[in-house]
């Protein structure tokens, strides 16, 4: 008859194989990349996984285009997110601030949110540019372009871009540099009024009479007032 096999030998389960298989890169649990290029940076081999993160972090060494070796997290490089070594991110980064001659600066700021808010479905924006159809021109797209037009026609840090057509998109025969109030005026609802052969904006019209702008708008939008009268009654004062 057989002897059943001694405890030294018995099969050693679930819990004995994972403990075995700690820290070893297995191919049945993650793609193995190795020799895959992304980007600047080409997969050497698996490094080691985290196991203080949920699930485990899987590490690879990559050796970037300009011969530089080093670890990274293996979904930072395959998501696109890290695309070289730090030295060439560096580099780069310092290349194309020479370029521009803006990054960091306001106009560059306002460029970048021109472009976010037009292109990017994840920009808290989008709905009111993007999604409605509002784009950016070809030529500005870049930022050199974008720099070329805005200093030659005004720009200044205290001036914000503004469209002249608000249903239309950004472009140089379509945007000016205005005051954050000039823009605030070609929003759609501006109210236009039109009084003794001149018309301007509501808010104008109530600095050049001196009388606060809800009176005004309550007057001619609330009470129905003629615009006559809404310019010349006096307000009463509660004492």
């Amino acid at each position: 008859m057989g002897t059943c096999a001694s405890r030294s030998h018995r099969h050693p389960g679930k819990r004995g194989w994972r403990a075995m298989r700690r820290g070893v890169f297995q191919p049945n649990k993650t793609r193995d990349i190795t020799g895959l290029r992304f980007n600047n940076l080409t997969a050497v081999r698996f490094d080691h996984r985290d196991e203080r993160v949920k699930g485990g972090q899987h590490y690879w060494l990559f050796r970037c285009d300009c011969g530089n070796e080093v670890v990274l997290r293996k979904n930072s490089v395959t998501s696109n997110n890290t695309t070289c070594c730090a030295d060439c991110s560096r580099k780069r980064k310092a290349l194309v601030n020479t370029k521009h001659g803006g990054i960091g600066t306001r106009l560059y700021k306002e460029w970048a949110g021109i472009i976010q808010r037009c292109t990017n479905p994840n920009d808290t924006s989008w709905e009111r540019y993007g999604a409605k159809g509002i784009a950016v021109c070809e030529d500005w797209k870049h930022f050199e372009s974008f720099k070329e037009w805005a200093l030659s026609h005004g720009y200044a840090d205290d001036l914000t871009i503004d469209r002249i057509d608000v249903s239309k998109g950004y472009s140089p025969d379509n945007c000016r540099w205005v005051s954050v109030r000039e823009q605030a005026n070609n929003k759609k609802g501006t109210l236009w009024i039109e009084y003794g052969g001149e018309r301007m904006q509501l808010s104008y019209w109530a600095d050049r009479l001196g009388l606060p702008y809800h009176t005004l708008y309550d007057r001619l939008r609330r009470y129905g007032w003629s615009v006559e009268r809404a310019f010349t009654e006096p307000v009463r004062r509660v004492l």
